[in-house]
């Protein structure tokens, strides 16, 4: 999501290559040995280049003759899955490592393009003693295999700016209860603050899986018994009346004006112009979004905010009527992994280890404001030192779902970003594309017999 966080966890997959064949590149005539890892860079997110960088030189310090190569790749998460893809399809293009968010992980578990870690975990300590088994769960294949280590999680909620509240007449601070809360609060801005947008969301297919997870899943979650997946049926959940409620909300924040205009809505940097534009110059009022959104605001961040924790509130995402447990949140998160094609699965293995140490954990999670997957960096005093708000974000961990990330979850996912575009837009009504998603389903999910209809 963004993280779509959301949150949610990161994932490098590092690979090393020998040979001729293999992922990466070659070894030199002199022996030495090059792990190739490929990431994501925005230029508003700068934390996960910087905690590399700093890997880097202290894993090539640490193993003479192996060199890591970073391979950086510009633009939002579409592009780089995009080109990821496209060097997976053969082990002499592929990177030893990569960077990969958790909701993929299935995906390329079955497609034989990733490394289990389990044998080399058995013997690395931290595993054991610093990771959570709930943590842990975050790359678990379908077989049970671990295939990625959690750089970091998340949870979502809502942020709100307290003088757009305050100038509304709205209560500072603002404990919602149900949806409707929500769209009280967004009507009332409206109402008395021309100019200001009153709700932001992630809604549209440009914004991939934010959309799904930090926008529709938040809501789906939220009503009685939602959910994608029947867990215990084994299967899809082909719409219903909890689907059609959740984009009736989307619908009601578009086809009211609540929401961003349709070119921001439709726009890649949405999220740049919610944290570096529009919260700081009090044009908005509430954006439903990660944990890590403040981390652009703290020292050393995009754009430095001292005020943000006077100016800036925190509240949970409501359920649909206020049932229980009252309050709803999503979390996934990135994790570092390893390719399946690699040569040097050890050498590699060991720069996971490094890149997610406690002092390069302690100043990735600092950095991004996302929640620390080890127990070290998150008791630690350093990691909240500067940031008031992460304790609530760690609480959300009470009320948190986790997405169905089975092998075609990526598929389905893109049949719900449709079908909230297609609201977004009002191109259909949300009965319509409702009905257009259940009609999508099976081929996404292998079949009618994977799919159960509501």
């Amino acid at each position: 999501m963004k993280r779509t966080l959301a949150g949610s966890l990161l994932l490098l997959l590092l690979t090393a290559v020998a040979g001729c064949g293999g992922g990466g590149t070659p070894q030199n005539a002199s022996g030495a040995k090059e792990l190739e890892v490929l990431y994501k860079v925005e230029t508003t997110w700068p934390y996960l280049e910087k905690m590399l960088g700093a890997a880097k030189k202290q894993y090539e310090s640490a193993h003479p003759g192996v060199t890591i190569k970073l391979t950086a790749v510009q633009g939002n998460n579409e592009a780089y899955y995009t080109k990821l893809a496209l060097l997976n399809r053969s082990p002499d293009s592929a990177p030893d490592l990569y960077y990969h968010d958790t909701f993929q992980v299935n995906a390329d578990v079955a497609a034989g393009k990733l490394a289990p870690l389990d044998d080399y975990l058995a013997k690395w300590p931290d595993w054991s003693t610093q990771f959570p088994d709930s943590v842990k769960q975050a790359a678990k294949g379908g077989d049970g295999k671990i295939y990625g280590v959690p750089i970091s999680t998340d949870t979502r909620g809502l942020w709100y700016q307290k003088d757009v509240f305050a100038k509304a007449g709205l209560p500072v601070p603002w404990e919602p209860k149900t949806w409707n809360d929500v769209l009280t609060a967004a009507r009332t801005i409206k109402q008395k603050l021309p100019g200001v947008v009153p709700f932001s969301m992630y809604a549209t297919k440009i914004h991939g899986e934010a959309s799904t997870m930090q926008g529709f899943e938040m809501l789906l979650y939220g009503t009685p018994g939602g959910t994608l997946y029947d867990d215990a049926q084994k299967k899809w959940v082909a719409g219903g009346k909890n689907f059609t409620d959740a984009l009736t909300f989307v619908n009601t924040v578009f086809r009211e004006e609540l929401g961003p205009k349709q070119a921001d809505a439709h726009n890649a940097k949405l999220g740049d112009k919610v944290t570096l534009e529009w919260f700081p110059e009090a044009k908005l009022g509430i954006s439903l979004d990660g944990a890590w959104a403040s981390s652009a605001w703290k020292p050393g961040g995009t754009k430095p905010w001292p005020e943000w924790t006077e100016k800036i509130g925190w509240t949970p995402m409501p359920t649909q009527n206020g049932e229980a447990p009252g309050a709803v949140s999503m979390s996934g998160g990135w994790v570092m992994a390893m390719s399946a094609y690699t040569k040097h699965k050890q050498e590699a293995f060991d720069f996971i280890t490094t890149a997610t140490n406690k002092e390069n954990s302690m100043a990735y999670s600092v950095g991004t404001g996302d929640l620390a997957p080890r127990k070290d960096v998150a008791s630690d005093p350093k990691y909240s030192a500067d940031n008031p708000s992460v304790k609530f974000w760690t609480d959300l961990a009470s009320v948190t779902h986790y997405r169905p990330a089975y092998e075609v979850y990526p598929k389905v996912s893109t049949q719900v970003q449709e079908a909230m575009e297609a609201v977004v837009t009002g191109s259909r009504t949300p009965e319509e594309a409702t009905a257009n998603y259940a009609k999508a389903l099976p081929a996404a999910v292998g079949g009618p017999d994977k799919v159960l209809s509501r």
